[in-house]
This record gives C-alpha cells, structure tokens and sequence, in this order.
C-alpha cells in the first residue's frame, strides 16, 4: 500500500548542518558582504532571562504590516514569553525593538498560511516548509508540520517598518480575513500586506 503524502511538510535544515551553517551566516550578516543573504535572513539577539547572555539567531525576514514576523523553533524562543526587548540586525545595521511571542498551534498555522500566500508555493523552502499540493494549502493541512512551532512578532523601535497604533492587536484581526485566492509572490521589494500573508 503506498503511503499518502501530507499535503505541507516540515523541510528545516537538520540541527547538525544548522550548527555549521548558522555561525558563518551571523559573520556575514554583519559584514560588508550582507547583501547576498539579508534580502531574505536577519539576526535576532535575544536575552537570555537566566544567563543574562545575548542570543543571537539566524531567522528568515518576513515584514508584515509594520511587524517582522519570524518563525521561532529553538530553545530561545522562551525567553520572549511575555514580552521581550530584542535587537535586529536588517541589512548590516541594528535596530532595537520588541518582540511577542505566539504559541497557539492554530494561530502559528494560520500565520503560516499567511506567509505562503506572500512567498508563493514555489518559496514554501523559505519558511522551512515542502507543499505537496497544487493549492495554497489550509491552516488545518499546515498546522502538523508546524506544530513544534512557534511565531516571534518583532515591532521595531524607529521607522524602518512603521506599526499601527497596536500592530500584533492588528496582526491577530488580519488573521481572521479568509485567505485570497492569490499565492503568487510578490515583486521583490514590493511592501506585503496581512491580507496576502521564520526558519532557521
């Protein structure tokens, strides 16, 4: 009996190539040289609430509505429980600001769906993700692929990305709006919306 394929995989890098990989990218992300990944990657530093260190991370950039909107996987991701101060380095200059923290599997799938009608199908990689379907998947198709999950809200502290007056309030609303029938992407550098739509 041959096996059915779930129509939306989880495609992230193994931890083992992450661990190679992610160091050489924070050194590039910061150099002179950023513009050959920072279309697509940012650094998240986050602070660790028992060490007190800086955490630097890896993750794809997917501004959304004055808002990053960043796939969080690692044990770092609990230290924005609640709320957290954070820094984002976008095209080789850091930026303070804010990060919330969205664990709820059904909200997480419905960002995710969100995110694919941004990228278009053809991109689903960049959110870690393999679609085996010649649709835009639904949140209930994506949710087990992206159940160990969770999504970081990061509003930026100065203008580069400018929120609304309460952007994650208007992020959530966003979310209840059905997705369009559109998934193709955009043209690179064209502003994305919410109502068209990480990880490392």
């Amino acid at each position: 009996m041959v096996a059915t394929l779930a129509a939306v995989e989880d495609r992230r890098p193994p931890p083992a190539v992450l661990r190679v990989v992610n160091p050489v990218m924070l050194r590039l992300l910061r150099s002179c040289l950023h513009r050959v990944v920072s279309s697509k990657l940012m650094i998240l530093s986050v602070e660790g609430r028992k060490t007190h260190r800086t955490i630097p991370v890896v993750v794809g950039r997917h501004p959304v509505d004055g808002l990053l909107l960043v796939s969080a996987s690692g044990a770092w991701r609990h230290n924005l429980r609640g709320g957290a101060p954070v820094r984002v380095t976008l095209d080789g200059v850091e930026h303070t600001g804010h990060a919330t923290l969205e664990e709820d599997p059904d909200q997480v799938a419905r960002i995710y769906l969100q995110l694919l009608e941004i990228v278009g199908l053809d991109r689903a990689s960049d959110l870690g993700l393999r679609v085996n379907v010649d649709r835009l998947p639904t949140a209930d198709e994506i949710k087990p692929a992206v159940v160990q999950r969770a999504i970081a809200r990061v509003q930026l502290d100065d203008d580069l990305h400018p929120p609304s007056d309460d952007a994650v309030a208007d992020h959530r609303r966003q979310l209840d709006r059905p997705p369009s029938d559109q998934h193709r992407p955009r043209e690179r550098g064209a502003e994305p919306t919410a109502s068209s739509g990480t990880d490392r």
